[in-house]
């Protein structure tokens, strides 16, 4: 198990089908923008997840305020729990990082499936929240246990 920061070249063999109304934010190479600008987006909070040298995920840090982490979660594969839980140990120890909020929509079953056997339960559901291709879609908040206090 290991991850690494993310680069252009992590997303270039990925079929953009796979990110097809995806909440994680980072994947616009496979969507249509251009290498560069892709380059441009990718920062210090934008992770590879790696079991060997398969990359079975990403995770993206989008902001962390007070021990609170709001990540983004793409997975690759249905084997990715212990290196998601792995990155996320990584992650609490170094930044003193307590609790988790991710941000899915209904239908990225894997990735809701892969957190819920994490310990994260459903905190919220804005009903017709975003407006993707054509058609609103719900979006579901999902935390992990609080460990702050």
């Amino acid at each position: 198990m290991s991850f690494r920061l993310a680069t252009v070249d992590d997303y270039l063999d990925l079929a953009s089908s796979g990110f097809k109304c995806s909440t994680y934010k980072n994947l616009a190479y496979p969507l249509g923008c251009s290498q560069s600008e892709l380059d441009a987006a990718l920062g210090d909070g934008d992770f590879v997840v790696l079991s060997g040298t398969t990359k079975v995920g990403f995770l993206r840090i989008r902001a962390v305020f007070e021990g609170i982490a709001y990540i983004d979660v793409h997975l690759l594969c249905d084997s990715a729990d212990e290196n998601i839980k792995f990155v996320l140990n990584w992650l609490a120890r170094n930044y003193s990082i307590g609790k988790y909020y991710v941000q899915l929509l209904p239908h990225e079953q894997q990735e809701i499936d892969c957190l819920k056997r994490l310990g994260f339960t459903e905190e919220a559901r804005l009903r017709d929240q975003l407006f993707v291709e054509g058609a609103y879609y719900d979006l579901l908040m999902l935390g992990s246990e609080d460990q702050r206090v």
